[in-house]
């Protein structure tokens, strides 16, 4: 495993780190096999969220029984932007992953201009700071979505550390953030390296492409710019997909780069990356499941038949009829949450006109 410097924490984080968003949806055993396997592997960072169910659980209970806490370093992230919420949520997380420090805390999705204000105005850059200040926390990251707002938060020199998307479909960031984290010294952390899952051989080719899980880590990891790289981890077959991916990338030459880049071709504008970031709907749609599925629709729909069959098949079984995209009421709650402000009631009228169920 390849160790490298986290910009001015001074960490030394592994190169491929585990992204525990789905951490909640997994039993407590394979929770902890998996990053009982990470250690053995050389894996030393791993990433979680306030908002990501009961992922800090489980990953609190993992670290204790294996007696591993020390051995990764742990961040999670916090949304939230009220001010007694935002100090609710910090003594959660230290709760839930059963520890007395975080070594990163990340103000989560400041992707608006809205959500900036809001952080610089409440009080909460302080608090980050005391929480610092008095050992709580170690450093102070932040992940964004957006390379325009984001250059005037890093600016600030408040953060020590950047989350920010990156794969071969969302290539901003390169030419914006990289180099700008870069001269402020900031690590750079990659979230999404797999375009929320996507970006791999089943997903692509159901988007009319083709291009591995593989190929796109060893994109993100051959980034001079990148420190650490953290795909979701929740299965035992994604971590050696992405251990044989760090393991190899070094033979990623900017023509394979290119070449990945070529590869990819999302034809759907509107593409769901799956974060679930827009979840819970009050109406009780799963919006990232339907999206899936008219995405698909989008690229086969009264084309190729036989994929037609398949999508009308799977999301009959997977999204119940309580959730059917009938059910929208255009409140924009979804809308408001999405990182990638996607028209999603929009897209739930088209899907509702279009998806048809056995």
């Amino acid at each position: 495993m390849e160790y490298r410097r986290l910009g001015k924490t001074e960490l030394q984080v592994s190169a491929l780190g585990i992204g525990a968003l789905k951490y909640g949806s997994v039993t407590q055993e394979t929770a902890s096999e998996i990053v009982k396997a990470a250690h053995q592997n050389g894996i030393n960072y791993i990433d979680t969220a306030r908002g990501y169910g009961e992922s800090e659980i489980r990953l609190g209970h993992a670290l204790k029984k294996l007696r591993l806490r020390d051995r990764f370093y742990l961040s999670s992230k916090i949304i939230n932007r009220d001010f007694k919420q935002f100090q609710q949520d910090f003594e959660t997380i230290l709760s839930n992953l059963q520890t007395d420090y975080l070594d990163i805390l990340f103000i989560h999705d400041v992707s608006t201009r809205e959500n900036w204000d809001k952080v610089r105005s409440n009080g909460i850059l302080d608090y980050v700071q005391e929480l610092r200040s008095k050992g709580r926390i170690r450093h102070i990251g932040v992940s964004t979505h957006d390379c325009g707002i984001g250059e005037e938060i890093i600016r600030t020199g408040i953060f020590e550390a950047a989350m920010l998307a990156y794969n071969p479909t969302n290539l901003e960031a390169e030419d914006t953030l990289f180099p700008l984290c870069a001269a402020m010294d900031l690590g750079v952390i990659v979230m999404k390296p797999l375009g929320g899952g996507v970006l791999s051989e089943e997903r692509s080719r159901q988007m009319g492409f083709s291009v591995t899980a593989e190929e796109c880590l060893k994109f993100a990891m051959s980034s001079p710019y990148v420190s650490t790289v953290i795909p979701g981890l929740d299965k035992a077959e994604y971590l050696n997909i992405a251990l044989h991916a760090v393991n190899s990338y070094i033979d990623m030459t900017e023509e394979n780069r290119r070449a990945v880049i070529a590869k990819v071709d999302i034809k759907v504008k509107n593409y769901c990356r799956g974060c679930g970031y827009c979840r819970p709907c009050p109406q009780g749609i799963p919006i990232p499941d339907v999206l899936k599925y008219w995405n698909r629709w989008e690229v086969f729909g009264g084309v190729d038949w036989s994929q037609m069959h398949r999508i009308t098949e799977e999301y009959t079984k997977e999204v119940p009829d309580s959730g059917t995209p009938d059910h929208c009421i255009s409140c924009g709650a979804c809308t408001k949450k999405c990182p990638f402000n996607l028209p999603i009631p929009k897209l739930m009228e088209a899907a509702a006109k279009n998806l048809r169920r056995y």
